[in-house]
């Protein structure tokens, strides 16, 4: 992701950009509860990142690179993680606050056009 900075910043002020969740980071999860999370989250920061819309914000080679560790990653936390659908019961279920983090920054992208403004805000924050 460092490798992705834009070579020069400009002020840039977005207005209500999204941010992750207090309750993700606060939270006691059991041992597979966490990797599960951070499957879904590795997951849905591979699917934002390989959109169109990145390549023409940052440089190839930093992009791929990410792309093919964070694809590592997942395929092996899969490989540990077989059955992970009865993790979560109740109304604090994390991978629904994911999903809806993930799409809210996808909101948040829409909202400012794909703009390189808004697209480093989504590397900050990743």
């Amino acid at each position: 992701l460092q490798d992705m900075a834009p070579s020069h910043t400009q002020p840039c002020h977005l207005r209500e950009p999204p941010f992750f969740p207090d309750t993700l980071l606060h939270n006691n999860l059991h041992p597979h509860q966490a990797a599960a999370t951070a499957l879904r989250i590795l997951q849905h920061l591979f699917h934002t990142l390989s959109a169109n819309s990145t390549r023409q914000h940052w440089p190839a080679q930093a992009r791929n690179e990410l792309l093919n560790k964070l694809q590592h990653h997942i395929h092996h936390l899969e490989q540990c993680l077989h059955d992970n659908a009865t993790l979560f019961k109740g109304p604090r279920n994390p991978l629904l606050t994911i999903n809806k983090y993930f799409r809210d920054i996808h909101l948040f992208l829409h909202a400012h056009n794909h703009s390189a403004c808004a697209w480093d805000h989504v590397r900050l924050e990743a």
